[in-house]
């Protein structure tokens, strides 16, 4: 067999299962278990993730983006920075969305800065690789808004970050805080194999102290009561959440077709991460069976632990 034959043969190959997974990944529930839980299993790591953060945007994003939309702060924005953006699906569908908006995201990972600049870079939507929590000079004073959505629980010094976020920010600009907060997630039916993962995986983060599911409430106590240097640099104008961690509104609801199907595909590719990323054991077989419930009763719905808060520079 000639080196061509052979090179041609491979990249067809490589071609035919690239996109043999692409379809599985972004569309598992219209999949046997069997199969499922194989192309979960054979999937490398970085591509869970890709296709998780691709989902996760399309799962939140239009309930997200109305509730920004009527805050006066977005309105009136005009320049946008991103703290920890991922791999830019997120960012991007707010740019074709707001699009007299400028928007610029930093993100740690060179791969995914690499990634948004190839996929999604365009003229008023640029990525940069940076740390939420180091202090860049040429963005203080430049942004009338800073975006942090799913980001706070990672850092090591949250705090640290929204102190320099006050100095990127303009004179009145506003600070948009969409992260999760567990206790006030709530559903139509429990989902034991979800609930025990997440739970390992919580533990986990707590003993290492690698994650922080509550930041917020820890800010916002901090903003409330004066406890903290935070409270001289912001003040408190929207919460979804009062300091004991109760609903104040409704928040985000996922129950149409559309949303089920892609929270059932979003929890998938999550517990797998979970597994390859974190070694938390998951039977990827048993999660597909019980979460087939939001497949199947059209009266299921969903509505996960957020916290979505905003912070006016003082």
């Amino acid at each position: 067999m000639s080196i061509f034959f052979k090179f041609f043969s491979w990249l067809f190959l490589f071609t035919l299962f690239g996109l043999r997974a692409e379809a599985y990944l972004d569309r598992l529930a219209e999949y046997d278990q069997q199969t499922c839980s194989e192309v979960l299993q054979t999937a490398e790591l970085p591509e869970l993730w890709n296709y998780f953060l691709e989902g996760q945007a399309n799962l939140y994003f239009d309930q997200e983006a109305e509730w920004l939309s009527q805050k006066n702060g977005w309105a009136k924005a005009q320049n946008i920075l991103e703290l920890g953006s991922g791999n830019g699906a997120y960012l991007s569908r707010l740019s074709e969305t707001f699009k007299e908006k400028i928007f610029l995201g930093i993100e740690k990972q060179a791969s995914f800065v690499e990634q948004c600049k190839a996929q999604f870079g365009r003229s008023r939507l640029t990525f940069v690789e940076g740390d939420a929590e180091s202090d860049y000079e040429q963005y203080k004073n430049q942004f009338d808004a800073v975006l942090y959505r799913l980001t706070l629980q990672h850092l090591k010094n949250p705090k640290l970050s929204l102190e320099l976020a006050h100095q990127y920010l303009k004179k009145d600009g506003y600070v948009f805080i969409i992260d999760s907060y567990d206790p006030v997630k709530i559903s139509s039916h429990k989902i034991r194999s979800f609930e025990e993962a997440t739970r390992q995986h919580n533990e986990r983060n707590r003993a290492t102290l690698k994650g922080n599911r509550r930041v917020t409430i820890e800010i916002l106590e901090d903003l409330q009561y004066g406890s903290s240097s935070l409270s001289n640099l912001y003040e408190v104008v929207h919460t979804s959440l009062d300091v004991q961690g109760h609903r104040l509104e409704k928040g985000i609801r996922f129950e149409s077709e559309q949303d089920r199907k892609r929270y059932f595909n979003h929890a998938l590719l999550f517990l797998s991460i979970l597994n390859k990323g974190y070694e938390v054991p998951v039977d990827l077989s048993e999660a597909y069976s019980e979460l087939q419930v939001y497949l199947e009763d059209e009266k299921s719905w969903i509505c996960p632990g957020m916290h979505l808060l905003v912070l006016k520079k003082i």
